[in-house]
């Protein structure tokens, strides 16, 4: 079975810490070395959202993926939205619902927010989180070109 836990702040963050470092990840999902401090951090940010997803067996509890996300409101008409930032699966983890499993719990979070979309981004080429995200009935698949100005630049 899959339990898609909501991470917040006064959780005992150690243990989980513990699970995405010791967990096996790809280049794609570009999974650093978690902190405890540092993820308390995010989630002392308003409007952080932070999920992990376990497959449970017995007494057993294995992690399968992490995701984060934030509510955002649009500046113009007080519109709130969901912003999807990582949505990662571990690699030993991957084709088993896991990562369906973190998107419908943010569908879940952000419609008793009031909501009024989720948005997200994947490379062009990452054919897995394509497939996942179509497999979601999107209402609206849009390309688009992403830049990014690294500190040096600025």
């Amino acid at each position: 079975m899959l339990i898609v836990k909501v991470i917040n702040q006064n959780d005992d963050l150690e243990p989980l810490v513990r699970d995405i470092n010791k967990a096996q990840w790809d280049e794609a999902n570009d999974i650093p070395f978690y902190r405890v401090d540092a993820l308390r951090y995010y989630l002392s940010q308003q409007d952080t959202l932070f999920i992990a997803c376990y497959k449970e067996s017995g007494d057993q509890q294995t992690l399968m993926g992490i995701a984060s996300s934030r509510f955002e409101t649009k500046p113009y008409d007080k519109e709130r939205w969901l912003y999807v930032d990582e949505v990662d699966v571990c690699v030993n983890q991957r084709q088993q619902g896991a990562g369906k499993a973190m998107m419908r719990k943010f569908f879940e979070l952000a419609d008793a927010a009031g909501c009024f979309e989720v948005w997200l981004g994947t490379e062009p080429d990452n054919t897995s989180a394509k497939a996942l995200y179509n497999s979601l009935s999107p209402d609206e698949v849009a390309e688009f070109v992403g830049f990014n100005f690294e500190r040096k630049k600025f």
